[in-house]
C-alpha cells in the first residue's frame, strides 16, 4: 500500500495523504457545492447539528483553511475518491478542546450516502490517525 505525506517545507494546507485508493486533503471553498449536495439526515444528525446553508458551509470551510494556515488545533480534510478526486465526505482532527486530555485527538468523520459501505471511512480514519501521530497525537478518540 502506498502512503504519501506532506513534505515539511510545504505549507500545511497543501498536506495530501493517500493510500492509493483515497486521498485526504484540506477542505477547499470549491468543495462547498459537493458538500451541500452530499449532506443527508445522518450527517446532519451526527456531525452538523442542522442542515447546512451555503453561507454557513463557506464560513466553516474558510475557518478550516485558516486553521491550516495558522497551525491551529483543527485539521479538516476532504475524503476524495477516483481520478477526479470526487469529494466523498470529510474527516476532522481536533488536537485540543473540551474533553481532550493531552495527546488525545478527536476524530469526526462522515461520508455522503452514495459513498457509504465501501470501506472508505476505515481508510480515512487510518490515514488521518497516521497523520495525527506524526503531529504528536497519541490517542484517537471520538467525543460524542
Amino acid at each position: 500500500m502506498r502512503r504519501s505525506f506532506g513534505v515539511k517545507n510545504r505549507r500545511m494546507h497543501e498536506v495530501r495523504l493517500s493510500d492509493g485508493i483515497i486521498v485526504l486533503s484540506p477542505l477547499r471553498l470549491d468543495d462547498v457545492e459537493a458538500h451541500l449536495m452530499g449532506e443527508d439526515e445522518l450527517l446532519v444528525r451526527w456531525l452538523n447539528g442542522g442542515p447546512g446553508t451555503r453561507e454557513g458551509v463557506e464560513a466553516y470551510f474558510q475557518h478550516c483553511r485558516e486553521q491550516w494556515d495558522t497551525a491551529g488545533p483543527l485539521r479538516a480534510f476532504g475524503i476524495r475518491v477516483g481520478a477526479d478526486e470526487a469529494l466523498a465526505g470529510t474527516i476532522d482532527l481536533r488536537f485540543a478542546g473540551e474533553g481532550l486530555a493531552p495527546g488525545q485527538v478527536n476524530v469526526a468523520y462522515g461520508l455522503y450516502p452514495s459513498w457509504r459501505g465501501r470501506g472508505l471511512a476505515t481508510r480515512a480514519v487510518l490515514l488521518a490517525s497516521q497523520y495525527a501521530a506524526s503531529e504528536g497525537g497519541e490517542e484517537a478518540v471520538i467525543i460524542g
